[in-house]
């Protein structure tokens, strides 16, 4: 494991200085809001899905509300080993983007949609007295994305490796209600595939922020978000977007109505 994160970490360094001298950055103030849902039947199975709204300012001009980035709609089924590890498989999802406004010549980008499948694997380490919660996720998505004036599909894959700490504030347990949480994560996106040419290392996302439980089962968080994406195939063109995320997250659905204290599951 310790070889992997080596691994990858090296070559987001060394892709970044390769185009260091070169590099053109185009900077977005982006707003971002993720809804999920999960519901489990026993021990084992369950699905869920995740709704997902983006926008952006144009230009580096203007406010992150300004204009649509992104929508995005996915199924899961999920499968939990134990308390500390799931797997999640989401068939196909659907992603509707307008992409950002960097300079003049991207106002004739056209919107394009996205059929997505995903595999995503995630486990976690917490002591049963300890404050701190570290998760790992590694997720490996299947793409088709649509092209302009065709019928044809530009296929691509991508890997992406996440870690996530948590630190609880007011209690010892990330499940107990009301307690009130902070969070840092960083992830690296890898591109796959034949189509793939200067631009394997796709993009590193960051987030930190706080996120509140109520009602045993809910969620919400505030995140501050800094994406560092690479554009096209050019290998040395770049969009740095950030700004505020708002997440809804809903762990086990049947909980919100059953009087009964329900523990809730292991959730991302």
């Amino acid at each position: 494991m310790k070889l992997l994160f080596r691994t990858l970490f090296f070559l987001f360094l060394s892709l970044l200085s390769k185009a260091q001298d070169q590099k053109i950055v185009y900077p977005h103030q982006v707003f971002w809001h993720k809804t999920e849902i999960n519901e489990f039947f026993d021990e084992n199975w369950g699905v869920g899905a995740d709704l997902v709204y983006r926008s952006k300012n144009e230009l580096n001009s203007g406010g992150m509300f300004d204009s649509h980035l992104r929508t995005s709609i996915r199924p899961w089924i999920n499968y939990q080993f134990n308390k500390n590890s799931r797997l999640s498989i989401s068939p196909i999802g659907y992603m509707y983007t307008n992409e950002y406004i960097g300079k003049e010549e991207d106002y004739l980008r056209e919107p394009y949609y996205e059929l997505r499948t995903t595999f995503q694997f995630f486990h976690h380490q917490k002591p049963e007295s300890g404050k701190w919660m570290h998760t790992w996720r590694y997720r490996y998505e299947l793409r088709w994305q649509e092209q302009a004036n065709s019928d044809d599909y530009r296929f691509l894959m991508r890997f992406r490796l996440r870690y996530r700490l948590r630190y609880m504030i007011n209690t010892n347990d990330f499940y107990e209600n009301n307690t009130l949480y902070a969070a840092v994560s960083n992830e690296i996106g890898l591109n796959i595939g034949k189509n793939v040419t200067y631009n394997t290392f796709n993009q590193n996302r960051l987030y930190v922020g706080l996120g509140y439980r109520f009602l045993d089962v809910a969620r919400i968080e505030l995140r501050y978000v800094d994406r560092f994406r690479t554009r096209g195939s050019t290998g040395i063109e770049f969009d740095h977007g950030r700004g505020l995320m708002i997440g809804f997250y809903i762990d086990q659905l049947s909980g919100l109505w059953k009087s009964d204290d329900q523990g809730v599951r292991y959730s991302d």
